[in-house]
């Protein structure tokens, strides 16, 4: 037993072994900063940065150098240099460690005049919600080449499946006629496709708005919001929106028949039938003082999602713009029928065999801070004569007790976060990260939020190593110079 634990004692401090290490690993992030310039981040992180054998690599590297400080007990004068190098590497390894397990990295979206406490972290995961019950699972991030070959993914607790993953998707938008046992199981509501006619954000978008799930029903765009409700549905009805924002209801009558009603930023209503009989999409008038008509493209009294994502073509992403996002293809074990995609961000409704309501949605993990960041107001400066964005930034306070009045958070100090210049609260730093589009200006801030447990380890371990380089050097310089004095006075003798 002696003799074997003397083996691989002699291993661990052979110079063969840090060598081998030191090879591999910069080989490793050579492979990485390659797949990160050719490919993507993410890919590289699969691949490589937080793969279970770089992990083994950087804890060989770290038994390495501890098993060679350890060899040279007793320590003495000479080997402080040898030591101080050893030492910052080691505390690096340590404090990148703690960073991954304990540290946080992720993103808070806050819209003006909003409070937000919700970080979104880079992972994802699937949640269900039955009555009261809920259950999230981790789903990771995958790069292309495995997700087109995924097997189903089951989870049984659940009783759902993922059949298919794309890592980089984008959005194929339908609502559809149920059709078949399986579809008509699913959740359905109204659908009109619509499109904005004398926007002022110029073009004419288009967009669906589905009353089968909340989050499709209603849309803003610019000063006003779009919403499609059943006459019946209460709680699409009374859902609530900005006070001061025009607003445009669809509204589906009990013998399926669609009409009209408007709101203007005044107060002032107007309501209507809408008629399909002639051969163009009719066209609503909302009566706002804006310019603004709305041509009803499609209407599907009682459709259900049919949406899809497909691969993304480009990746390539501008100022303000965010990368693609994940998308997964879901269903019921107890209806394998049922599928549906689900964009990152996404839910959708089923029914069980047994009639009962589930929700099942794809989100990524969040964490919540201990205290919450509220965005006054965001600033963009715009390059002279264009619409590109040359410098935005945010102006934020920070609540710590969210039970205070509109007139005390107003006059909480104001810090104002740019590109360049982050601020920190507590051990959380919050950087001008992005921004989401709107009229009149963009409203929707981009906060990129870090906390790093291990930074000093790593600041104190690059220190360390640095004076530890410097050392060596420096105790050379002297033994040659002391070696070349002895030389020359034996020379002289």
């Amino acid at each position: 037993m002696t003799k074997i634990l003397e083996r691989i004692w002699s291993v661990l401090i052979s110079l063969r072994l840090a060598v081998c290490v030191i090879v591999f690993l910069a080989l490793s992030l050579t492979v990485a900063t390659l797949i990160e310039s050719k490919i993507d981040t993410p890919t590289a992180r699969y691949l490589v940065y937080q793969s279970p054998w770089f992990f083994v690599v950087l804890a060989m590297l770290g038994v390495n150098i501890l098993a060679v400080a350890l060899s040279r007990w007793p320590w003495k004068k000479k080997h402080i240099p040898f030591l101080l190098a050893h030492a910052g590497i080691i505390s690096i390894l340590v404090g990148s460690w703690l960073t991954y397990v304990n540290g946080l990295d992720g993103s808070l979206r806050i819209s003006e005049g909003e409070i937000n406490s919700a970080v979104e972290m880079d992972e994802q995961m699937l949640v269900y919600k039955k009555g009261e019950s809920v259950m999230t699972e981790p789903f990771p991030w995958m790069p292309e080449f495995i997700a087109k070959d995924l097997k189903p993914k089951i989870f049984p607790k659940m009783g759902v499946q993922v059949e298919r993953f794309i890592p980089d998707a984008e959005t194929k938008v339908n609502f559809v006629v149920p059709v078949g046992e399986a579809q008509a199981k699913q959740k359905a509501g109204p659908a009109v496709e619509i499109r904005i006619l004398g926007s002022p954000m110029g073009g004419a978008p288009e967009i669906w708005l589905w009353g089968g799930d909340a989050g499709w029903a209603t849309q803003k765009m610019g000063p006003a919001r779009f919403l499609v409700r059943r006459d019946d549905q209460k709680d699409l009805m009374d859902l609530a929106g900005t006070p001061g924002e025009a607003r445009l209801d669809f509204v589906v009558s009990k013998d399926g028949k669609l009409h009209f009603e408007a709101t203007s930023i005044r107060g002032e209503k107007k309501s209507g039938p809408i008629s399909f009989e002639g051969e163009e999409p009719p066209i609503v008038n909302p009566g706002w003082k804006m310019p603004i008509q709305v041509q009803v493209k499609k209407f599907v009294p009682s459709a259900i999602n049919q949406t899809e994502y497909v691969n993304v073509v480009n990746k390539a992403a501008g100022m303000g713009s965010a990368l693609p996002n994940p998308a997964i293809q879901v269903s019921l074990l107890s209806n394998p029928a049922s599928k549906i995609w689900l964009g990152l961000g996404d839910r959708a409704e089923f029914i069980e065999t047994d009639g009962s309501e589930v929700s099942i949605g794809y989100f990524p993990k969040r964490v919540i801070l201990p205290f919450a960041i509220r965005l006054k107001q965001f600033e963009m400066k715009h390059n002279p004569g264009t619409n590109e964005a040359a410098a935005y930034s945010s102006y934020v306070q920070v609540v710590k007790a969210l039970q205070k009045t509109e007139a005390e958070m107003d006059a909480l100090p104001v810090e104002h976060i740019t590109m360049n210049e982050p601020i920190k609260v507590l051990q959380y730093t919050f950087y001008q990260a992005s921004y989401i589009p709107d009229f009149p200006r963009p409203t929707t801030t981009i906060l990129s939020v870090n906390y790093d447990p291990g930074r000093f380890l790593k600041y104190w371990g690059s220190i360390t190593l640095i004076l530890g380089a410097i050392s060596l050097y420096l105790s050379k310089v002297v033994k040659t110079k002391k070696q070349t004095e002895t030389h020359s006075k034996e020379l002289d003798s």
